[in-house]
C-alpha cells in the first residue's frame, strides 16, 4: 500500500508541478509515477501517467515524446477496457496532431474519441470532441465537413439554449442546400 500511496503522491506533485509551469520536472515525476504505479501492478496508474506525460510533453512542444507516451497509454487502456480514460486520450492525440499540421491523423483520432464518448453516452465530451474537430476542418477551410461535423456535434449536446437550436436549424438548411443532408 506504501507504494500505491507513494504513486499517488508522485502523480499530485506531477500535476502541481505542471499547473505551475515546470514542465520539465512534471515529466520527471510522472515517468518516477509510471514505475512506481508498474511496482504495484496498477496497468490503469501508469497509462494515467504516460497520458498525463503526453499532455505535457505536447505543451513542451516535444511531439515526437508527446505521441509515444498517448499511444502507450492508447494500449493500456484499449486492454485494460477503460473506454473513458482511452476516449480521453485519443481526444488528446487528436489535438496534438492538428496543432501539428496532420489532419488527417487529427480527423482520424476526432473519430474515434467521439465514437468512444458515444459509446459510454458521455454525449457532454462527444460534443466538445466533434466541435474541436470541426473547428479543425473550417481552419483548414472544409467548409461543408465543418458545418457536418458541428451539426453533429450539436445534434448530441445534452441541453441546447435557443440560440444553438437555431444555429443548428441553420446548419441543417445549410447542409440540405449543399446537398450535405
Amino acid at each position: 500500500m506504501g507504494t500505491t500511496t507513494s504513486a499517488d503522491e508522485l502523480k499530485d506533485i506531477g500535476l502541481k508541478q505542471f499547473q505551475q509551469g515546470q514542465y520539465a520536472q512534471a515529466v520527471e515525476t510522472f515517468t518516477t509515477a509510471v514505475s512506481a504505479y508498474g511496482d504495484v501492478g496498477d496497468e490503469n496508474g501508469r497509462a494515467e501517467m504516460l497520458n498525463n506525460i503526453g499532455v505535457t510533453q505536447r505543451t513542451r512542444k516535444k511531439n515526437t515524446e508527446a505521441i509515444a507516451a498517448f499511444n502507450e497509454a492508447l494500449t493500456i487502456f484499449q486492454d485494460q477496457g477503460d473506454l473513458h480514460k482511452l476516449a480521453q486520450a485519443q481526444a488528446n492525440l487528436a489535438d496534438l496532431y492538428q496543432f501539428s499540421k496532420k489532419q488527417d491523423e487529427a480527423a482520424k483520432y476526432y473519430s474515434e474519441a467521439a465514437a468512444t464518448f458515444s459509446q459510454l453516452g458521455d454525449k457532454q465530451k462527444q460534443s466538445q470532441v466533434l466541435r474541436a474537430y470541426s473547428l479543425m476542418r473550417m481552419r483548414q477551410g472544409q467548409w461543408v465537413e465543418a458545418l457536418m461535423r458541428m451539426e453533429e456535434s450539436l445534434s448530441v449536446k445534452p441541453r441546447l439554449g435557443p440560440l444553438r437550436w437555431m444555429f443548428r436549424g441553420v446548419l441543417r438548411f445549410a447542409l440540405g442546400l449543399m446537398g450535405a443532408r
